[in-house]
């Protein structure tokens, strides 16, 4: 079996009241190409921020390569080598105002 790369336990991120992540888990191993799918408000936005250590868990544990990484700031993650970009287009689109 390949080497799993990022492991997510239970992961839930509550704001208040508000569940915006709710037991989520799955595994990514080497080689696999892996999608987050859902309709807007799912919580995909919230996963990758939790991931990416810009959200701390309410509850549950992320490992990438087998270290836990939830709880870690995001220059920290970075270093271990998961990085993220934003969904903005602007910066690559010609403007054509005058």
């Amino acid at each position: 079996m390949a080497e799993t790369l990022l492991s997510i336990k239970g992961i839930s991120k509550y704001f208040g009241g508000l569940k915006a992540v709710d037991g989520v888990e799955f595994d990514v191993y080497a080689g696999e190409i892996f999608g987050i799918i859902g309709p807007n408000g799912a919580g995909k936005t919230v996963l990758f921020n939790l991931i990416s250590g810009i959200y701390e868990p309410t509850v549950g544990e992320i490992k990438f390569k087998g270290i836990r990484i939830d709880g870690m700031p995001p220059h920290i993650v970075a270093q271990h080598g998961i990085g993220r970009t934003f969904q903005i287009v602007k910066p690559f689109c010609k403007s054509y105002s005058s």
